[in-house]
Parts: C-alpha cells; sequence; structure tokens
C-alpha cells in the first residue's frame, strides 16, 4: 500500500555528497549502525542489520565512482512492522540530476508489504523523518511548498484569492484557523514541517477579520471558528473546473480526537490520498535506476567495441532498448493523463452532486414561500388519493385529481368546482362513475381529437346514452346562457357534455359540459354537476 509519497528540488552547497550525507545519518538515526556514505553514494547490493532490516542502493556510476549524468541513485531501506505481524515497511530515496551543476530533484516514498489479505490493521499516515533531515539540511530551493507558513487577513486575502484558482498552483492549500479562544487545532507550525514539499500551510489569525476574509474569497474557500479547510488544485473537466475542497469543521476534529486519532494523521491522510499517485509518477524507484544503469554498461560496452560491425550492432541493441523504454514511459504517461482527467471528472461531478444536496437540504430545512405554496396545493391531491382507496370519492375530489394528472390537457374553470361542491353538499353518490367519464374524456377522446377525429369517434368511446354534442333544439335563452363560461376572457358555449342519471336530483344526476379548443389543443370544463336548466 503507499503510504506517503512526496518530491522536491534542493540546491545544496555540498552538491550530492550533502544529500547522501543527509541519507547516511537517517539510516544510522533509524536502525542504530553507521554506514559509510561512500559506500551508500557508490552502490550497496544489501546489507542487513540485526533486527531483519536490509538496506540497498543503487547509482548510475563509472568505473572510478564518479558519476555518469543524467544521474539516478535510490536507497531502500526495508523493515517489519514492530506491532503488526505479516507488514513489512518499505522506504525509498531517489535522487535524479540532469548535469553536474543542475539541482537535484529528489523524490521520498513509503509503502507497506503485506504477506497476505488477513493483515488489516489499519495504517496511520506518517512523514518520513529523512525529508525533515533533507529538507532542514539541502536548502530546499524557492516554490517548495510549506517552506514556511502563509499568513492570510483582510488585507493580502485578495491576492491570496488569486492565487487559489491560479492554474499553476500543483499543490493543496490548508487553511487553518482559530477558535474563539484564539486556539488553532493544531499548530501551524507543526503542520507545516508535516506537509512541507505536498501542500502549503496558511494560518489565519485570531485578530483577523474572518467575515471580511469570506466575503473575499467565498464560503468555499474560507475557514473561521477553529475550522480546517484544504483546498486542492485547479482541476480542468469538460465542464470548465473547479478546486475539490475538504473541510474539517470542530465538531468533526472534536470527534476525530475523541476517537484516538492525531488530527495532523487525519490531514496529512486526506492530502495524500489526493497527492500520492503524482508524486510517485516522478519518483526515482529502484527499478528506474537499474534500468539507467543498464544503458550507461550498453554505451560503454559500445564505446569499447573492436569493429564497426560490433560498434553497429551495439548502436541497434541501444537504440531498440531506448526506443522501447521511451514507448513505455509514453504509454504510461498517457494512462496517467487519462486517470487524472477522468478523476478530475468524477471530482466535479461529486461536487455538483455535493452541492445539489446541500441545496436540497436547504430547502427542506427552511421552506419558502414558494415551497408552502406547492405544499398546500398538494393536499387536495392527497386527499383525493385517500378517497379512491376507500372508495367514497367525491365529485370535486373527482375533478381535482382529473386536473392534476392531466394539467396538459384539460381547463377547469371555477365554475365547473363550484358545480361540483353544491352537487357533494347535496349528497352526490357516483364519485366513482364521474371519475371515471372524466378519465375517458382526458384520455381516449382527448386522443381522437388531437388526432382530427370527431362526434363518432365520441360516440364509440363513450356510447349515445352517455355523450351529447348537442342541446335540445327548444332551449331558451336563459339556458344557453347557463352554458356560456368565460375562458380567457373569451364567451365559450359549452354544448357538448357528458351525463349519467335522468332525475332531477343533484345527488344522482351528472353533467360535465366542456369545449374542445384545437389550437392549444385543450379540454375547458365549465360545468360538472346537476342538469342545468333548458
Amino acid at each position: 500500500m503507499l503510504v506517503y509519497a512526496n518530491s522536491f528540488d534542493l540546491n545544496p552547497p555540498g552538491g550530492l555528497a550533502a544529500v547522501v550525507a543527509q541519507i547516511a545519518t537517517w539510516v544510522r538515526q533509524t536502525r542504530k549502525n553507521v554506514i559509510d556514505r561512500e559506500r551508500l553514494a557508490k552502490g550497496i547490493r544489501e546489507l542487513k542489520f540485526a533486527d531483519g532490516a536490509a538496506l540497498s542502493s543503487h547509482a548510475t556510476i563509472d568505473d572510478d565512482g564518479l558519476p555518469i549524468f543524467p544521474y539516478h541513485f535510490c536507497v531502500r531501506l526495508m523493515h517489519s512492522d514492530s506491532v503488526v505481524p505479516g507488514r513489512r515497511w518499505v522506504t525509498e530515496i531517489g535522487i535524479r540530476q540532469m548535469a553536474h551543476d543542475d539541482v537535484l530533484h529528489c523524490s521520498v516514498l513509503l509503502k507497506t508489504d503485506e504477506i497476505s489479505t488477513r493483515v488489516t490493521a489499519p495504517i496511520q499516515v506518517t512523514r518520513p523523518r529523512i525529508v525533515e533531515l533533507l529538507i532542514t539540511n539541502c536548502t530546499p530551493v524557492g516554490g517548495t511548498p510549506s517552506l514556511s507558513v502563509i499568513r492570510v487577513t483582510e488585507e493580502n486575502a485578495a491576492a491570496f484569492a488569486y492565487e487559489i484558482e491560479h492554474e499553476s498552483r500543483k499543490y493543496p492549500l490548508v487553511e487553518i484557523s482559530c477558535d474563539r479562544e484564539g486556539h488553532y487545532p493544531i499548530s501551524p507550525e507543526r503542520l507545516r514541517s508535516l506537509l512541507i514539499g505536498i501542500a502549503q500551510v496558511v494560518e489565519i489569525p485570531a485578530e483577523a477579520d474572518t467575515f471580511n476574509i469570506e466575503v473575499i474569497l467565498g464560503r468555499k474557500y474560507s475557514s473561521f471558528g477553529g475550522a480546517i479547510n484544504i483546498i486542492f488544485p485547479f482541476r480542468k473537466t469538460d465542464q470548465g473546473g473547479f478546486c475539490k475542497t475538504v473541510l474539517l469543521l470542530p465538531d468533526k476534529i472534536r470527534e476525530i480526537k475523541e476517537n484516538s486519532t492525531s488530527i495532523e494523521s487525519e490531514v496529512l491522510g486526506i492530502i495524500t490520498h489526493q497527492t500520492n499517485l503524482p508524486h510517485s509518477w516522478r519518483h526515482t524507484s529502484s527499478d528506474l535506476v537499474g534500468q539507467a544503469i543498464l544503458r550507461a554498461k550498453l554505451q560503454r560496452a559500445a564505446r569499447s567495441a573492436h569493429s564497426s560491425e560490433e560498434l553497429a550492432a551495439y548502436e541497434t541493441l541501444l537504440q531498440e532498448a531506448a526506443d522501447k523504454l521511451q514507448e513505455k514511459d509514453n504509454y504510461i504517461l498517457q494512462i496517467f493523463d487519462e486517470l487524472d482527467n477522468a478523476q478530475a471528472n468524477l471530482d466535479d461531478s461529486k461536487s455538483q452532486i455535493d452541492g445539489l444536496k446541500h441545496a436540497l437540504a436547504g430547502v427542506e430545512s427552511k421552506p419558502d414561500v414558494e415551497t408552502e405554496k406547492v405544499a398546500a396545493a398538494l393536499v387536495p391531491l392527497r386527499e383525493a388519493v385517500r378517497a379512491v382507496l376507500a372508495g367514497h370519492l367525491s365529485l370535486e375530489q373527482a375533478l381535482r385529481l382529473s386536473a392534476v394528472l392531466f394539467s396538459d390537457r384539460i381547463v377547469i374553470l371555477d365554475t365547473a368546482f363550484e358545480s361540483a361542491k353544491d352537487s357533494d353538499r347535496q349528497g352526490f353518490r357516483h364519485g366513482k362513475t364521474a371519475a371515471e367519464l372524466l378519465m375517458k374524456l382526458c384520455n381516449e377522446y382527448w386522443i381522437a381529437l388531437a388526432n382530427g377525429g370527431g362526434d363518432q369517434q365520441a360516440k364509440t368511446i363513450f356510447g349515445n346514452n352517455v355523450y351529447a354534442a348537442k342541446e335540445s333544439e327548444n332551449l331558451s335563452k336563459d339556458g344557453r346562457r347557463r352554458r356560456d363560461f368565460i375562458y380567457l376572457g373569451q364567451n365559450l358555449f359549452m354544448e357538448k357534455h357528458l351525463k349519467h342519471g335522468v332525475k332531477d336530483s343533484a345527488a344522482e344526476t351528472l353533467r360535465i359540459h366542456f369545449k374542445w379548443l384545437a389550437d392549444p389543443k385543450k379540454l375547458v370544463i365549465g360545468h360538472c354537476g346537476k342538469h342545468l336548466d333548458f
């Protein structure tokens, strides 16, 4: 398992020898054994210690022990876990230098090897001590994250805001704020020493105006009240780009401490989960150094060839080896890019989902006026459904149920609701029949008219005893007026109607008067209740 990976550039006054000296010091401190730095620099096949640990080193050097450039060097230390049987820790320190006077690119990788899946004890993320030794004594170049703690106040917050979403930033930012008593959840200086090289620690002092800072930075990129906000680098996605953030609020920090977990280890774990892979791609591993050593040997063999044919053979072998290695490197880089882009898009999608969940939670916890209106409008619908299930649907409920289910096909005027209420008050008994007629009206009948059908199809759908295309010829002036309804300022005469029952009783008789509007393809219902007088 990859636990920790880091990479940074060094430019010590003593050059390569100074770095090797610090590695030798680290081995001595961890294993309680003195290691000759010159032997370490020239390469150690394997050195066993009394506790079972093993040390090895590899370097691209010539027969005189001098570096061959581009220079590659790697030290590997392996030892068993003192607490967890079956687990082995592996630390690798890699050095790469392109020319004698160039900076030294240093990489550190810490991982574990388990003998089987039965080794399941949790691993607490830690930073190898060699990182602190190299950073402290070997002069890291400018621009290395967390060489010092950055302090953000309202005076420089605008400049910091520009830095947050700048595409050149390749490392996370860790904002740490004070609680009300002016205490940080973890010492910024301690956090800086743990994150040096992989993340930049940013402290917001107790005297800073966090409200104004939030106005400048935005809520997403702010931290206050003893919280820790981790802001990862800007990532381009198919939708544009974003900066992923992880906010540890004071309650969460207290919970972590109560579970006997170090908050510094938690922060380091969150960050390395995102940064380990990119740093590991830049690591000068033992395998990579082995390939460089092989190339150097082939080049020396080619130079010592005794004939042009032998030289040509070596050159061909070198070129083939170089081409294969380059092809492999290009393929790996392509896979890394594809993986990075896929992860960025995934993180962006998760960020959007989290945002939608947050917005939805806000709506649910703080209902506004519109939300309350929608909830109030659903009450009659819920009651109608309950009435259907109970088998005692009223005429008004049947009408409202149709209005909701077929809002794209019908318009029910207030006059229809009033007439339905009036029939219900007088004991209307045929709510189920009314609902069935309205369903046919909004389904089969509407579809027939929308497709250019007419009265003949309507009679087939409802039957002659239910559907009437027109009223009696002896309709009086008042009777006509009763069948006139106003819709959008227009007078509609509704003589088409559905009917049930013939008694002069509002409890037994039903008439549904409507008008078909061909242009919007809408059925307008003006009356739903007792028989209208002629």
